[in-house]
């Protein structure tokens, strides 16, 4: 099943071409489902809507219906057939897809605001688009670049390397940090049309040198790199990245709009018997051994343990007296935001950059600012943190695989129904240590889920270039950083 996108962009679109459109609305030679540029398209109106097909886009793999967070345990469905990881052809086409969305309309804002001199808008889409080449990348290595999003002018687009694409989104970051440092140029600037930042350019930029980090530290075992210039890398951009929890980057849902949040909505599938979804049990024994203050926030109690918490395998038939804990709607509310970044993980990559140079003690500061940070995002009590961050558990290894499985554990732990980071971070490092025949019945295969997407199989059938770099064995290699 396809997410259904937040359809701002295509309803207010919709409605400024129909006022500027009356006069020829029966103009039989005008396609009326093609976006027609016009006076009232202006930065401002196009700004909104990209920003909500982006935060669409930027957390759609989170849809549970997807597989995806039950392979991470974030949830598991009861007495049902789990997603056994064995995908297909059609599984992540909504990355893909952004060729004709999300990115083309990003784009098209950047065109825009370049032509006008309008610079604000013009560093702001081209953030955008740079976040969009970078998944792009990491899910399909090779994809469109010189090529893509011409139409006609480019019907079997050439493919570009993985290297190729990470070029161009980090020459669109230094091109915007440039931009938005400097006053802008042209007669429009945003502001209230910026649902995610409210207009404030210095969290733009700081979100900018934030998606360098993280991606920096993406190569950390790709062809030709080290992971301590990597890390050195990563903490450079840090300099100048996020600095409290009101710098994260998300699109926050209304509890007015029912049926905003897909994720909400999800919650009060029938199987559970409207008790929101059940966490993977995986998950809340990790929660459990390190005794998370953050557990009575987001989990019921278990009906068979009723101070603890209890997980499930995702498949399980529930057994009468045990019920299992699930995901509070009080946590998992109508207006639960989509998180495209959150200051939390700019300190756990902070902590992998420290660790992979042997830097224990600021490893350990690092990990620990990452887990207070998210604590308080939520609402944990200042004295249960500080408990927490005090046991001994959380005291850095000196060796660096043991160091880097603390820290993923930890930023795990804070990414649960947030980024795509948890896969990311599996795939390039191995950590989490999952236990895939523990958390999913049935399980396709029991090492690994898929490394990386498969292409489309009408691109596959209809363009020759893709064709000739054909389908991946997906849990066999992911992309070229898949290299540890």
């Amino acid at each position: 099943m396809k997410r259904t996108y937040i359809k701002h962009y295509a309803i207010l679109v919709a409605m400024m071409t129909l006022l500027i459109g009356c006069d020829s609305w029966i103009d039989v030679d005008q396609d009326p489902n093609s976006i027609v540029d016009g006076p009232l398209i202006t930065e401002n109106v196009m700004l909104i809507g990209i920003e909500a097909e982006w935060a669409a886009l930027a957390t759609n793999q989170m849809d549970t219906w997807e597989g995806f967070a039950q392979w991470l345990s974030w949830h598991s469905i009861e007495g049902s057939t789990s997603r056994s990881m064995d995908i297909n052809a059609g599984y992540g086409n909504e990355v893909w897809n952004s060729y004709a969305y999300s990115l083309k309309h990003a784009v098209e804002l950047y065109d825009k605001a370049e032509a006008n001199g309008n610079t604000h808008y013009q560093g702001v889409a081209g953030i955008i688009a740079a976040f969009h080449w970078f998944y792009i990348a990491d899910v399909y290595d090779q994809a469109p670049l010189e090529d893509a999003i011409q139409g006609l002018d480019a019907v079997q687009p050439t493919l570009a390397s993985q290297a190729e694409l990470y070029a161009h989104a980090n020459g669109l970051l230094d091109e915007a940090i440039a931009l938005l440092g400097a006053p802008n140029q042209g007669d429009r600037v945003p502001g209230t049309d910026d649902y995610l930042l409210g207009g404030d350019m210095d969290k733009w930029i700081r979100y900018a040198y934030s998606m360098k980090a993280r991606q920096a530290l993406r190569l950390s075992y790709a062809p030709g790199t080290t992971a301590t210039a990597q890390a050195d890398l990563a903490l450079s951009y840090l300099q100048n990245g996020m600095t409290s929890n009101d710098d994260s980057v998300m699109w926050r849902h209304l509890e007015e709009l029912a049926n905003a949040n897909p994720l909400f909505n999800y919650m009060n599938r029938a199987y559970s018997g409207g008790l929101g979804l059940t966490p993977g049990n995986f998950l809340i024994d990790l929660m459990n051994s390190y005794n998370d203050p953050r557990r009575p926030i987001m989990f019921t109690y278990s009906e068979e343990f009723p101070d603890g918490f209890v997980g499930l395998q995702s498949g399980a038939v529930v057994q009468p007296g045990q019920t299992p804990s699930h995901w509070r709607y009080t946590y998992i509310s109508m207006s639960y935001p989509a998180q495209i970044m959150l200051y939390s993980e700019t300190q756990f990559i902070k902590a992998e950059a420290h660790a992979l140079k042997g830097q224990w003690a600021l490893a350990e500061e690092a990990m620990k600012a990452g887990a207070r940070a998210d604590m308080e995002f939520i609402g944990v009590d200042a004295a249960e943190i500080d408990t927490y961050l005090a046991q001994a558990s959380l005291t850095m290894p000196t060796n660096v695989e043991d160091a880097q499985k603390l820290i993923i554990e930890q930023k795990y732990m804070a990414n649960v129904f947030r980024t795509h980071e948890s896969y990311f971070d599996f795939v390039r490092t191995g950590y989490p240590e999952f236990d895939f025949d523990y958390m999913l019945l049935n399980v396709y295969n029991t090492e690994t889920f898929p490394r990386r997407f498969p292409y489309p199989l009408n691109e596959v059938e209809r363009n020759p270039n893709v064709a000739a770099v054909g389908q991946p064995d997906w849990f066999a290699k992911g992309t070229t950083w898949d290299n540890k």
